[in-house]
């Protein structure tokens, strides 16, 4: 999956092949940290149709606006199956379905001050880590359900990923975690809080 923290860290990886003369624990490797802000939204708290139709899935994974296909083949079967356990849907598909309901989703990643932090996590990797910097990954989930006859409902839901690089301190006093699990956790709970606030504002639960 092409992340900014993703690619920051590989780069600066290369500069922890230090000499006898700088210590190795100066050079850190890059912790990831999930924002605790959005945390979960617990699928029980769903308004389920007594009568639960089929949807069409529509899914793509952005980054910096742009399409990454790459992103979104990794990210997407983890998206439908988020969608079907949450129990609004009889079935979900990538195909058209009868009643013409659709659900599009896009989850677009926008580095916050991508190039200050390039710049910072390069210096971080001159020190060998003894300079240490922030890497903000934040992410926008926008959901658009479409049913016939209705206005269309249209939701965005906002996360964030951190990574630290070299000497630093976590963010909020965060437990890092694996960057796969942080990337998982961040598509899980942003689609859940996007599939509550769509079930709020719509008819799919009648």
């Amino acid at each position: 999956m092409r992340i900014t923290s993703i690619k920051l860290t590989r780069l600066l990886a290369a500069g922890c092949v230090v000499t006898g003369a700088v210590s190795l624990s100066a050079c850190i490797s890059p912790q990831h940290y999930v924002d605790p802000t959005l945390g979960e939204t617990p699928l029980s708290t769903l308004k389920k149709p007594h009568d639960p139709q089929p949807i069409q899935l529509l899914f793509e994974f952005r980054t910096k606006g742009v399409p990454n296909s790459r992103a979104t083949m990794a990210v997407k079967p983890s998206v439908q199956e988020e969608v079907a356990k949450a129990g609004l849907f009889s079935s979900v598909t990538a195909e058209p379905v009868p009643s013409g309901r659709k659900l599009t989703i896009s989850i677009d990643n926008v580095p916050l001050d991508g190039e200050r932090s390039k710049q910072k996590a390069f210096v971080t990797g001159l020190t060998f880590g003894l300079d240490g910097t922030t890497v903000t990954d934040n992410y926008v989930c926008t959901f658009t359900y479409l049913e016939p006859g209705h206005d269309p409902v249209s939701k965005q839901v906002h996360h964030a990923l951190y990574t630290t690089v070299g000497i630093e301190k976590a963010p909020m006093g965060l437990t890092p975690v694996p960057i796969k699990e942080g990337v998982t956790t961040v598509v899980r709970q942003v689609v859940d809080k996007g599939l509550a606030e769509i079930d709020e504002a719509s008819d799919i639960a009648q």
